[in-house]
């Protein structure tokens, strides 16, 4: 199915950027900036795809979260690595996905979606509502794609006086973004003990 392959062709994209990252010079780590946003931008035209042709599946769906993730922990990690965000970055929102995501394993495995789950209408705004979720990816796509540029940056214009205050700035919004991402994590926590409250003792 052509959304399926546009969504796998992500994680070949990926790869090339985390060479250009690595080894490429400043023209091929601004040819990773661009990359990057290519690769956000697809992971919205693979669903308009799905949806246009009829091709909506439970593969494609799982596929598109999957890919999500890898794409998201992946940056983090090689950013963390290249020196760009503290190391604590990509830990804090690596664990906080990986505990949130396994809490709604469990609960939908319970009958109930990630939306049900939140009761709380605030909760259910900040981790469900449609223009929370927009501002979080927004958010992410931004600081993915600022990181790849500083470091092309630092190589183009080494030394210039405008480039610190520029990264300082690049920093906040990873700042930012780390404390969305702890705080639609905790919802998810705190709604999900009446689960587990209500789970009988063995």
């Amino acid at each position: 199915m052509v959304a399926n392959a546009i969504t796998l062709s992500r994680l070949l994209l990926l790869a090339i950027v985390i060479g250009f990252l690595y080894f490429g010079g400043p023209a091929l780590k601004f040819a990773a900036f661009v990359l990057t946003i290519v690769i956000i931008v697809m992971d919205a035209i693979d669903g308009w795809v799905a949806r246009v042709r009829g091709e909506t599946s439970e593969l494609g769906s799982v596929m598109d979260i999957a890919i999500d993730r890898v794409v998201e922990n992946v940056y983090w990690i090689v950013y963390a690595d290249l020196n760009l965000v503290p190391v604590w970055v990509a830990l804090v929102v690596i664990s906080r996905g990986i505990i949130t995501d396994a809490i709604r394993g469990f609960v939908l495995a319970k009958g109930e979606t990630a939306f049900e789950m939140m009761h709380n209408p605030l909760a259910r705004w900040l981790v469900s509502g449609r223009p929370m979720r927009a501002f979080y990816g927004g958010i992410k796509a931004v600081v993915f794609a600022a990181l790849a540029l500083q470091l092309a940056l630092r190589e183009w214009y080494a030394g210039a006086a405008w480039l610190p205050p520029l990264e300082s700035f690049f920093f906040i919004l990873v700042l930012l973004t780390v404390t969305i991402t702890v705080l639609r994590g905790i919802p998810v926590i705190l709604e999900s003990r009446r689960y587990f409250l209500s789970e009988p003792a063995s």
